[in-house]
């Protein structure tokens, strides 16, 4: 079935090239402009026609093999394949979706995001990679969601660069000792990074083509944002803590909350505030897991969670009181019978205070989004034969959990993954290029 869909995509990606007007080394062609899609009343909308816009589709990475280098690498040129790029974007067309989520790579070198630490431009082979994404996925009229992982580019003139008003007075001057990926959220440095990074890419794309800026359906600021419990302040969890010029009592578990409150929402409104002002037409988000992931309680916990897992996920309600357009919680299927699917996905809702942040995205008027909707192949595997993937029992298992998401009042869902030239059938998470049952599942859900 693979085979037929994409002979059917390779003759598709044929017919769109004929007329087509091409563009630079990879040779996408051109189509005509794309609307913005705008949040208006809690919902995606095209911005001229107020046409309700639905993400569906799909996430696209790919690990870079370099030693000492092997992180997200899909858009740094020694990884990127634009002839894979081309026949998916045609097969996501085909099946009836919108959008392609894709990760940044935090990389610096001649095979990186920027070129050198002193250098603030965004690197000339991975722009060209850049846009000869977007302008694949507007020949088939797609959108595209950039996200970055945690890390940051080892970018000097970024990290030199002023956050908006007021928030560059927020931050710590410096990160403390120990901090490690939590300084992150809470020194000036590594914010002002993570702003820069976004806004670097704005600027760049604009310069180049500003047309392809409404293919853009949003710039994720951090794929799964998080904290670690390993790391201070929440080993020492002093009860005497200053952030911002408030006091936080980190000897209890509503204060250490309150100060990961504190400084996600500072931290998410600098970064969005930054993408706004080079692009005032944007949509800036940021995605989690949930706190049952980790074998967490919820917000507030901390103290009585029992894991060996050192994460601790943003609490999503802090997100949405950020400046953020949206937010984006991941959701997944990974074990358990399907007959408890339901009261699965319950549970783990529960520990992001789902129904409160349902009632609350409503007020503020944002989406939620399911950026990462998947099923691992440890749910499918079943005796005697433990090594056998049953496939049809993961379809079962990701329709129903789709089915869920939509139930439960998602704007929209994007299943993990599509796969890439690398992928195999028996990964962990099922390519749907290579078993595209489970993108079936996903149509049904929402039609």
């Amino acid at each position: 079935m693979a085979g037929l869909v994409m002979r059917t995509v390779g003759c598709a990606v044929l017919a769109a090239r004929v007329g087509c007007l091409w563009f630079g080394a990879h040779g996408s062609c051109d189509a005509r402009p794309l609307e913005r899609i705008v949040v208006r009343e809690g919902r995606f909308v095209e911005a001229g026609s107020g046409t309700p816009f639905v993400p569906l589709g799909v996430n696209y990475y790919r690990i870079g093999k370099e030693p000492g280098r092997q992180s997200h690498a899909a858009l740094c040129q020694g990884s990127y394949d634009a002839a894979f790029v081309e026949r998916m974007m045609a097969a996501v067309a085909h099946e009836g979706w919108n959008t392609v989520r894709v990760f940044h790579s935090h990389q610096v070198g001649p095979d990186g995001l920027v070129e050198a630490p002193e250098g603030g431009e965004i690197s000339g082979s991975y722009l060209a990679n850049v846009l000869h994404f977007l302008r694949s996925a507007r020949a088939h009229g797609v959108r595209v969601i950039f996200t970055w992982d945690t890390w940051l580019p080892d970018a000097k003139v970024w990290a030199a660069r002023p956050l908006p008003t007021p928030w560059e007075a927020v931050f710590d001057a410096r990160p403390q000792a120990r901090q490690g990926v939590n300084a992150f959220r809470l020194a000036v440095e590594p914010v002002r990074k993570r702003a820069a990074s976004g806004v670097a890419l704005v600027r760049a794309i604009r310069a180049a083509d500003p047309s392809l800026l409404p293919v853009v359906l949003a710039w994720e600021i951090e794929n799964e944002v998080r904290f670690a419990a390993d790391h201070e302040p929440f080993v020492t969890r002093r009860p005497d803590y200053t952030f911002a010029g408030a006091a936080f009592d980190l000897s209890t578990d509503a204060g250490a909350q309150a100060l990961m409150d504190a400084a996600i929402e500072a931290w998410a409104s600098a970064c969005a505030d930054a993408i706004h002002e080079a692009d005032s037409a944007a949509l800036v988000s940021a995605s989690v897991f949930t706190f049952a992931a980790v074998g967490r309680h919820g917000p507030g916990a901390l103290s009585r969670d029992k894991t060996t897992d050192d994460r601790i996920p943003a609490a999503p309600r802090a997100l949405l009181r950020s400046r953020l357009d949206f937010i984006d919680i991941h959701l997944y299927a990974n074990r358990g019978p399907i007959d408890r699917l339901e009261e699965d996905v319950a549970a783990t809702l529960a520990s992001v205070e789902f129904a409160d942040v349902r009632r609350e995205a409503r007020q503020y008027g944002k989406p939620i989004l399911a950026g990462e909707v998947g099923v691992s192949v440890g749910a499918m595997r079943r005796p005697p034969d433990w090594q056998t993937i049953h496939h049809d029992v993961g379809e079962a298992l990701f329709g129903r959990l789709a089915a869920v998401v939509r139930e439960q009042g998602f704007a929209g869902a994007l299943i993990w993954h599509y796969g890439n030239p690398d992928s195999q059938a028996d990964e962990q998470f099922p390519a749907v290029s290579l078993h595209p049952g489970y993108g079936a599942r996903l149509q049904a859900a929402w039609r």
